[in-house]
């Protein structure tokens, strides 16, 4: 009875012994299987949000963009609060970065934004509210990328080496290409309905020197709460006296329709060259076509019409017949409709008679009711309406080398030279000795 009990303890125990044993096994299991399932979730998180940082790169890049062609301005009074917002939007972003930082997609963004970061403080190096905390912002994801060491050494040396470089040659070229005199802007000020600005320039130089007036579009600036990029590389000189001398610069507004008769009257012939989306806008691409020498258009144009010379066919395996194409000669000239030139790449541009252009052409080609127009000495010298058709402040006449331009703004100066502005409503009509300079 004893050893049957024993054994029947013995037996029991043994039973518990199991249960646990099997109980710690399947608690280390659901352990592991919970252990990968938190690190799979974090995995996923963390690939999704390097996809975030993209937008962040977007950011830099739009910003490294408008740092060439733009001037940032910060008013003196929201720049506490400018450096906060600055400072609190880059905290985010490199949280972000910092959790996804073994990310490809996020490790690439901090690559690619070292190079954006160059121009973004070689142009704005004096905004120190903007600068401070995207340096801390570059040095800190950088250091912290999942990259590995060596690449992050080789590459911390390329990015080095270029902003040194890149700085070295900027402000070299800025040196030699800015002009070699003095400049004093002694006015500034903007049309009557604020559509531009401009600024009276005084120029000393081995002559007697010369006064300019330079307009300035006063629309295409970019602006936000606390700063406002204003465009570069649209300035254009409007007015230039030489010697030095007094001048009195007046902005007035005319109506379309009045300034449509003054023009008519200064040159009955006048006309303006209008460009294929000009054309477009006001039907006549229909009726457009232009003749062309076969030999002006290039190998790659004839073949798209199928109409080839004889030495287009020299490198070809086939015949004519079975490209499908007619053999002409040099000299030949061939029709080509607005269609067929745009296709080509071609650019038709047409001259049209501003008496043939009715007042609703105007207005569907941009030119406002309201026009502001700029009189110096009681002659015109620019007329929004004739900027608007010859399209004197579009994206496409913009100065290319708008980014060598200061992005510093030249403070007015008191010169002995006096200079007056008014910007006053004239009356209507022209004097005789208006002169057209727009």
């Amino acid at each position: 009875m004893t050893n049957r009990t024993f054994a029947e303890e013995a037996g029991g125990e043994s039973a518990v012994r199991a249960g646990t044993g099997a109980g710690n096994f399947f608690r280390t299991i659901r352990d592991a299987v919970n252990s990968r399932m938190s690190k799979a979730v974090v995995f996923l998180i963390q690939f999704v949000g390097s996809f975030l940082t993209i937008i962040y790169l977007r950011g830099v890049f739009r910003m490294a963009y408008y740092s060439l062609f733009y001037r940032l301005d910060i008013p003196e009074e929201l720049r506490k609060s400018y450096c906060v917002s600055v400072s609190l939007s880059l905290f985010g972003w490199g949280l972000l970065m910092l959790f996804t930082r073994r990310q490809i997609v996020t490790r690439i963004v901090i690559m690619i934004s070292m190079l954006l970061y160059f121009p973004i403080f070689i142009f704005n190096y004096k905004n120190l509210v903007l600068i401070v905390p995207l340096a801390v912002m570059a040095a800190v994801t950088y250091l912290a990328s999942g990259t590995k060491e060596g690449p992050k050494t080789i590459l911390g040396a390329v990015f080095l080496t270029i902003y040194v470089l890149g700085a070295f040659v900027f402000l070299s070229a800025q040196s030699v290409l800015q002009p070699q005199v003095t400049e004093y802007v002694v006015e500034r000020g903007f049309s009557q309905t604020g559509n531009y600005r401009y600024s009276t320039v005084v120029v000393d130089d081995r002559a007697e020197g010369h006064t300019y007036i330079e307009l300035e579009p006063n629309t295409l600036d970019i602006k936000y709460d606390k700063s406002t990029w204003y465009a570069k590389g649209y300035g254009k000189t409007v007015y230039m006296s030489r010697p030095r001398r007094k001048f009195e610069v007046t902005w007035s507004v005319k109506p379309r329709a009045e300034i449509t008769r003054e023009l008519l009257l200064i040159n009955p012939a006048v006309t303006f060259d209008l460009n294929a989306e000009q054309m477009k806008t006001i039907g006549l691409d229909k009726t457009y076509s232009k003749e062309y020498k076969l030999s002006a258009l290039t190998k790659k144009q004839r073949m798209q019409i199928k109409k080839v010379l004889k030495k287009d066919l020299e490198s070809e395996d086939k015949t004519a017949e079975q490209l499908g194409v007619e053999v002409l000669k040099d000299d030949t000239k061939v029709k080509l409709t607005f269609d067929q030139m745009v296709s080509l790449g071609l650019k038709p541009v047409i001259e049209q008679r501003l008496a043939n252009l009715s007042d609703e052409n105007l207005a569907a080609l941009g030119v406002p009711e309201q026009n502001d127009v700029l009189t110096i000495n009681g002659k015109v010298v620019f007329r929004q309406y004739v900027a608007v058709l010859e399209r004197f402040y579009s994206e496409s006449n913009r100065d290319i080398m708008a980014f060598i331009e200061s992005n510093d703004v030249a403070p007015l100066t008191d010169i002995d030279l006096a200079l007056t502005a008014k910007a006053r409503q004239e009356p209507h009509g022209l004097r005789d000795d208006d002169e057209e300079a727009s």
